[in-house]
């Protein structure tokens, strides 16, 4: 009687290639995440022990002052609130241009409509600083406002005020061609179907698309609330002068310059612990979110 035999599932050799990807891929993740540990253990430090360090700090015990002192500040609750509605706005507003005119630009047929969105986003290659001291101009110089007569004169505008926190940048061009994108990947016939049932074009943009819309919404959240969190130049130039409304960028940049001067010197393990602290949320929110992040950023390129 014949045996049957059964062969043993072979092993794919080891290619020196994958061998030599994964050791560069380890080492250069290692390199991007010494800065972060350096600064996290940095910023658990005391003075001494920071200054006894050589390539990377060793604490002898962990020191949670530095974390204390920030979170104690009563200041820093209101930086927080200042960023937060700042966030809030800068989301709700630009991500409601987007999807209109990302609708605009996809759905509806009118002369000059490629022309047109060319020019939006020819706007995208002038880097952002050149518009910086225009919008202060304008902003200083506004007719009727912050003690100004209808020439722009006698007063300071906007500035130092919300409004000059809350007007630049509420039309982005990058978050159009988002949505424009993922607009062209959804089929028309979603459209079609929800006209015979007779629905108007706000009930189709609300029930229809925002659903689908909603990975490149996410992509949209995550990019506006690190630009928003980490503004530090807009905030300085445009209200600078006014503290009360001051975000946690400036805010905690004013707090290590004030220890500085308290101490008169440089207090690293303070700037470490403070660093730290601002970066957290934007941690967690990507971890939070990183799913839809990664199918937002795959999914609006595939058609155009």
């Amino acid at each position: 009687m014949a045996t049957i035999t059964q062969d043993k599932p072979t092993r794919s050799p080891i290619r020196i290639g994958r061998i030599l990807l994964y050791l560069f891929l380890i080492s250069t993740s290692l390199v991007m995440f010494y800065p972060l540990l350096f600064a996290l253990v940095g910023g658990l430090s005391s003075q001494a022990d920071y200054f006894r360090s050589t390539w990377f700090p060793t604490p002898s015990a962990l020191y949670f002052d530095n974390w204390i002192n920030f979170f104690a500040g009563r200041d820093l609750w209101q930086w927080v609130i200042n960023t937060m509605i700042r966030v809030a706005w800068y989301i709700i507003v630009p991500a409601t241009v987007a999807i209109l005119c990302g609708y605009v630009f996809t759905r509806l047929k009118f002369r000059g409509r490629d022309l047109v969105f060319m020019f939006l986003l020819s706007s995208m290659m002038v880097p952002g600083i050149v518009y910086l001291l225009p919008t202060f101009i304008g902003f200083a110089r506004f007719p009727g406002v912050g003690g100004n007569d209808i020439f722009g004169q006698g007063g300071s505008g906007f500035i130092n005020t919300w409004p000059a926190l809350l007007l630049p940048g509420l039309v982005n061009a990058f978050y159009i061609f988002l949505m424009r994108q993922v607009y062209q990947t959804i089929p028309r016939d979603y459209e079609e179907a929800a006209r015979v049932d007779g629905a108007n074009t706000i009930q189709i943009l609300v029930r229809i698309y925002f659903p689908l819309l909603r990975s490149a919404l996410i992509v949209l959240v995550i990019f506006q609330f690190v630009a928003v969190w980490n503004d530090y130049l807009n905030p300085l130039v445009f209200a600078g002068g006014n503290k009360e409304i001051a975000p946690i960028a400036l805010g905690a940049q004013r707090f290590i310059k004030g220890t500085a001067i308290q101490l008169g010197r440089p207090d690293y393990p303070r700037m470490f612990a403070v660093a730290t602290i601002v970066t957290l949320p934007i941690m967690a929110l990507f971890i939070v979110l990183q799913r839809y992040f990664v199918q937002g950023v795959q999914g609006f390129g595939l058609k155009g």
